[in-house]
């Protein structure tokens, strides 16, 4: 079946170019887009879509961040990616501290709109975190709090985090490293237990916020 795509943003011709593009493509079941945090919650909790494409700042009323955290209380499994605006504005990090896996810009092209959606569809992976701590320093948002004090990582555990923040695929990651994907896999495990993420995203905002990772 293809992946539901539920599109939200008070723009709306930002939803219906982003929902041409995906309609055009075939690959996706497009539903009827909503313009409000709100109606995303409701939206979501009707029709339980394959991914959420939202948009961060939604003036007036509920933002983008607080419909990611409604909806991921509603299923912590939900696939959100947040959509930006030309240069990343504030939000990104809460969002990504409320459960989004990714963070799209308004302004890519057809072909990185539907890879992106393709791939966040079906679940998270590390090439979605490509740029994104660096999208996280031009916000200039304030980073979330840290849940806990920094934990002691091991050097090959840096190692790990570091090309996942840059967002290096699990096959690069492990030949680079000279692990089996199975190792590999369960030291990026660790890794979250230790640093309290829920999923890929999380890390890169804990590397930020420990100081473990710096953007270039």
């Amino acid at each position: 079946m293809k992946p539901s795509v539920l599109i939200v943003d008070d723009d709306r011709w930002t939803t219906r170019a982003v929902a041409a593009t995906l309609s055009d493509d075939g690959g996706f079941d497009v539903l009827e887009p909503v313009h409000t945090g709100e109606d995303a919650v409701d939206a979501f909790a009707a029709s339980r879509p394959d991914l959420v494409l939202m948009d961060v700042n939604m003036p007036p009323g509920m933002s983008g961040v607080d419909a990611t955290a409604a909806i991921m209380n509603h299923d912590p499994q939900a696939h959100v990616v947040l959509l930006t605006t030309v240069a990343p504005g504030p939000g990104i990090a809460r969002g990504l501290e409320a459960g989004a896996m990714a963070v799209l810009n308004k302004t890519a092209g057809e072909s990185e709109l539907v890879a992106v959606v393709r791939a966040a569809s079906a679940g998270e992976t590390p090439e979605l975190l490509k740029g994104l701590a660096t999208d996280i320093a031009i916000s200039g948002d304030q980073l979330p709090e840290a849940p806990e004090a920094a934990p002691q990582l091991t050097e090959r555990e840096l190692e790990l985090l570091t090309l996942l923040c840059e967002g290096h695929g699990y096959d690069e990651i492990a030949a680079d490293l000279k692990l089996s994907m199975h190792t590999m896999k369960s030291h990026a495990q660790n890794l979250r237990l230790k640093l309290g993420a829920k999923n890929l995203a999380q890390l890169v905002i804990r590397a930020l916020q420990f100081k473990f990772y710096s953007p270039e």
